[in-house]
Parts: C-alpha cells; structure tokens; sequence
C-alpha cells in the first residue's frame, strides 16, 4: 500500500512539473538528414523517443524468442535478482545482529522469494517480528518459513518453541514439542528441549517417561542420564509422599522405588530420601527391610544412622544386623554408634559403653559423646555426663 502510494505521489508530481514545464515553453526540435527534416516540440520529441525505446525493447524481446536465446535474458535477470537478494540478506542478518529488527524484518522478508535459501530468511525475519512483539507476523512468517522449504518442518516447529518459551508460554511450546516428537522420537536437540521444559514445569511424571527414550536415543552421556535419573526419581518420591491421591502413598512409594534401575535403587541419595519418606509415614517396618538389604550395596554415615533410627522395626534384627556389618568395619565410628544406641534400646547398657567407647577411641564425634553423656545420665553418674556433653559441644563447634 506504502510503494503504490509513493508510486501516485512522484507520478504526481513530475507530471505537474512537466505540465507546467511545457506551458511556458513547448521548445523546438529539429532533425535534419540529407533532403529530409522535421520540426517538432521538445516536448513531442520526448514522446516519440520514449515510444521508440519501448517498442525497440519489445523487438529485441521478439527477436530473442524467435531466435531461442530468452533463456539467455531470462537467466541473467535471475541471476540479478538472486544477487540482489543475497545482498539484502546480507544486510538484513547484519541488522538483526545489531538489535535493528524493523529493518532486519523487512530486508529479511523482501529478498527471501528470490534467494538461495528462503528457509533462513523467514526463521531470521520470525525472529525479528518477535523481538519487536509481533506475534501474528511471527506465526506468518514461521508458516512461510515452513512452506518454503521441503522437510523443513522440524527446524521450523524447533524454532518455533524456542520464541514460545521466550515469550514464557511453556505449556504452547510443549504443545509443538510434542507433536514434533511423534515424526522425530528420537532428535537430539529435540529431546533436550523437552527434557528442560519438563523440569521448568516440574512434570515429573512426564519426564520419567521419556528417561527410557533418552537412554535408547544413546545421545545423552551416561553420567548426565544418571544425573538426570537421580533428580526424577527424587522428586516423584517427594511427589508421591505429599499426593492427596493415594490412599496407600507407602504402597506407592516402594512400587516406585522397587520400579527403579538398580544402580538409583542403590543410590545413597535415593535411598536416604526413600527411607526418609516411608519413615515420616510411620512405615518403619518396611523401611528397615529395604534399607537392611541395600546396606549390603552402598554404605554412607547418614544411612547407617537412619538404620538405627528406625523405630518400629524389630530391634534385635537391627542389633544382629548391625553387629554383623562390624566385622567387615571393625573401625567405623558410626556403625558403633549405631551398636550403641541399639544395644541401650535392649537395655544392655554394658554392651552399649563398650561400643561407645571404642567409637571414642577412634573418633571423637559428637554424637559419641553425647550418647555416651545419655548413658551415663541413666546410671546417675551426672558429673562425668557433664563431661561428656560438654565435650559434645566443643567437638560440635
């Protein structure tokens, strides 16, 4: 609308200026040639020639088609507009580099018919209508983008969610995602994309069930899978202990947990937020049993503290367990912490200072000191509970 416009506009106006031009002086031409000559206005003259060059082009467009060589012309104009076209994509990338998006969205999208690669031109002016909050030009010139170039659906439909998820619409670009990863289940780029918009929307649920793609796809590094692994199936045992939904979530915690590849199963992190979770359920019993087993895989501190904090559970079998695992870790201070705390629970205080005693032996931690100071307490010795408890909170510090 602008170009037909400016068009009427300078049409305008140079007609005035030559109307007004040939009211004050039509001029005098004169051509002479031999016996000939002819008379004529400037202005008649002008006329005459401009119609001469038009039907000379016509004859010379005439004369190429009779002769078979158009092509020729015909190429050489495309050849132009092609090189024309490269040099306002040019100019219209370097604009979009420079923050100048109007300009770059107008290059971009005038020279994108006649270049080499439309493709680019349209996801480069998309971009540009973005930034300047163009929302429907963007979907317009994604949909040409998408025309312009066979096959180019997923790079286009890749794009697309990037601006989407720019814009903070995570839930439309799932939405494209999605669809994309029914035709291409198994693109790198894809599949990372989906893996971070699920843990931006913290769909725990939906990102487990893609791990299995993930691991088939062999793209992703196994430490990155395993890492990934570990943060999904922390946060649906998290997910799973808080759901309103589940009339048994002790149930459903362990069916999670017995679901797990072996090597999350004895994660210690897992395995600590698992034992956590059916321990705030009351479920120690059931805790102890699958805490007891994996003991014999991995061994930290802290699960060997919760082992013996376990309250439900069947003492005696903590107490022979426990003293079991002493053989292979005659040296473990906590391990002896645990005997200790156990053997009290048995009211075999005697057993219970030995271990506390050695585990002082070899460690003064805190928690030594301060069972040991407990135990004393019970046998009313208070002034060398004192000691003990002080030393508890020196070593604390």
């Amino acid at each position: 609308m602008k170009r037909w416009l400016l068009f009427f506009v300078v049409t305008m106006v140079v007609g005035l200026t030559l109307g007004s031009l040939s009211g004050e002086d039509s001029g005098y031409v004169l051509l002479s040639w031999g016996p000939y000559r002819v008379e004529t206005s400037l202005w008649v003259f002008l006329l005459l020639l401009t119609a001469f060059v038009l039907v000379m082009y016509f004859l010379f467009r005439f004369s190429l088609v009779m002769l078979g060589s158009d092509w020729r012309f015909n190429e050489w104009r495309r050849n132009r507009k092609t090189s024309r076209a490269r040099k306002q994509t040019t100019r219209g990338l370097l604009s979009l580099a420079q923050g100048q998006w109007a300009r770059a969205e107008r290059l971009l999208t005038r020279s994108a018919a006649n270049t080499d690669m439309p493709l680019i031109n349209y996801l480069a002016a998309a971009r540009a209508a973005y930034e300047q909050g163009k929302h429907e030009a963007t979907d317009e010139l994604l949909n040409s983008a998408n025309k312009s170039t066979r096959g180019a659906e997923l790079a286009v439909g890749i794009s697309h969610a990037q601006l989407l998820i720019s814009r903070g619409q995570r839930e439309q670009a799932l939405a494209v995602l999605v669809n994309l990863r029914d035709k291409y289940p198994r693109h790198t780029y894809l599949l990372k994309l989906l893996v971070r918009l699920y843990q931006d929307l913290e769909d725990w649920v939906a990102l487990h069930e893609l791990l299995p793609v993930i691991g088939k796809a062999g793209k992703v590094p196994q430490d990155k899978l395993r890492e990934l692994e570990q943060k999904v199936y922390l946060q649906l045992i998290d997910r799973t202990a808080r759901s309103s939904q589940s009339k048994q979530p002790a149930a459903a915690i362990q069916k999670l947990y017995k679901g797990m590849p072996r090597y999350c199963r004895y994660n210690a992190d897992i395995l600590m937020r698992y034992v956590t979770a059916l321990h705030d359920l009351g479920e120690d019993e059931m805790a102890e049993a699958d805490l007891r087993h994996a003991l014999t895989h991995v061994w930290r501190d802290d699960l060997v503290q919760a082992y013996g904090n376990l309250h439900g559970a069947d003492v005696s079998r903590r107490f022979l367990f426990a003293e079991k695992q002493l053989t292979g870790r005659p040296n473990d201070p906590v391990l002896l912490l645990v005997l200790a705390r156990l053997a009290n629970k048995q009211e075999q205080p005697e057993r219970a200072r030995e271990f506390l005693q050695t585990g002082l032996r070899l460690k003064s931690l805190p928690e030594l000191n301060a069972e040991m100071g407990k135990l004393l307490v019970q046998e009313q010795d208070h002034v060398g509970a004192s000691r003990y408890f002080q030393q508890a909170l020196a070593t604390r510090d």
